[in-house]
């Protein structure tokens, strides 16, 4: 089986590399790397040792790509710490895959470390920018995939990244797009755009949160039963524009625990089991769920959540356990603890990007004018407050 050297240093790597010209030699390099950390197989009873073999090399003014054959597939957590090991050494932004082909890929091109908000540019339908990397911008159409998971790290990007999305859907949607969020922080992040006309709910705390959730749920219920009437079954094909994001900030917050009473960890199975239904079916009626954690686990995201965000957004975490649980892949242990929102996002396969910063005072004046001044709702069991999606 392969075999991967824990690493001591990255700096014993650059060491290999210091002093050399990066313009014909990466193959060599690579191979000093295969060699240096005993990335091989063990063949004849052990007693050979086989190297993956060079069999293309491509370059071109971007980049420059090198094809290896192996006799067995690498690791995924092999991959991933090559791919850190090759990046430091090499002092340039490097991919490595397996498909077939080991194939290793070394951009010319920088990693942004900072990208503004101003810089994204417009796409057209349920779309929303995930952050710019060497090939360019990358953007999420919510129609094509309901719903995502955005974990990550405090202070690493997490909430800019929904504050992100939120700003940018009422920006090219502001008559359609309707957000139900719950801020577990308190309502610190977002009780400030509690009066935008697209915001119909904020929710601070657990027994806030089910209450929303219950109007959410009880307008699924409605919206099922209209869809069954006209034939539908999918929102995307029918005449209805509107969509509804359920932005969770926090998730963590309702998690049951064993030292909690009674009524408070019901309070949170219920919120738990309705996050679940809308995983499973609102993607269909037009509801998004937006799903956001410091601390990705098994109990924070339960599988209905997981399996059902095909979307995985992950900032920096502390352990590749947290980004296995995160991304269902190793890698966000390994980003810069220095470059505020690097993360990794992941469909069918990961790609780093730099997400879009943004402040509240750019926030506010892009979508400030929407604010209107609004009723203080007092729950009730009718729900009567809330408002519906068209």
């Amino acid at each position: 089986m392969w075999e991967l050297m824990a690493i001591p240093v990255l700096t014993s790597a650059a060491a290999l590399w210091f002093g050399r010209n990066t313009s014909s030699e990466e193959h060599r390099i690579v191979q000093q790397i295969f060699e240096h950390y005993h990335i091989h197989v063990h063949v004849k009873e052990g007693k050979e040792h086989r190297y993956p073999q060079l069999v293309r090399e491509f370059k071109s003014t971007k980049q420059i790509k090198l094809i290896y054959r192996t006799p067995l597939a690498l690791e995924e957590k092999t991959l991933r710490t090559l791919q850190q090991i090759l990046s430091v050494t090499l002092d340039q932004e490097v991919n490595v895959s397996f498909k077939k082909w080991l194939i290793i890929e070394i951009s010319k091109n920088k990693m942004p470390a900072y990208v503004s908000y101003q810089e994204v540019p417009y796409r057209k339908g349920w779309m929303v920018p995930l952050g710019k990397n060497r090939q360019g911008w990358h953007f999420h159409h919510f129609d094509h995939t309901p719903h995502t998971t955005i974990s990550g790290t405090t202070r690493f990007g997490k909430t800019v990244m929904m504050k992100v999305m939120m700003t940018y859907l009422i920006e090219h949607h502001p008559w359609d797009a309707q957000f139900m969020i719950i801020d577990l922080k308190g309502g610190l992040e977002f009780d400030r755009y509690k009066n935008l006309q697209q915001v119909k709910r904020i929710a601070s705390n657990p027994l806030e949160a089910l209450y929303a959730l219950k109007q959410v749920q009880k307008d699924m219920k409605e919206r099922m039963e209209r869809f069954k009437r006209e034939s539908w079954s999918n929102i995307v094909d029918t005449p209805l524009s509107q969509r509804l994001f359920v932005l969770i900030d926090e998730a963590a917050q309702l998690t049951p625990e064993k030292f909690m009473e009674k009524e408070e960890k019901k309070t949170l199975a219920q919120c738990q089991s309705i996050l679940s239904e809308i995983a499973r079916i609102g993607g269909a009626l037009g509801v998004r769920l937006v799903y956001g954690t410091q601390y990705p686990t098994s109990n924070v995201l339960n599988g209905s959540i997981k399996q059902n965000a095909d979307l995985k957004v992950s900032f920096r975490l502390g352990s590749d356990y947290a980004s296995k649980v995160a991304l269902d892949a190793y890698g966000a242990e390994t980003l810069p603890s220095d470059i505020k929102g690097r993360a990794l996002i992941k469909t069918h396969e990961v790609k780093e990007v730099q997400v879009p910063y943004l402040n509240h005072e750019e926030i506010w004046k892009r979508i400030g004018g929407y604010e209107i001044a609004k009723q203080t709702a007092v729950p009730n069991e009718t729900g009567e407050d809330y408002v519906r999606l068209g």
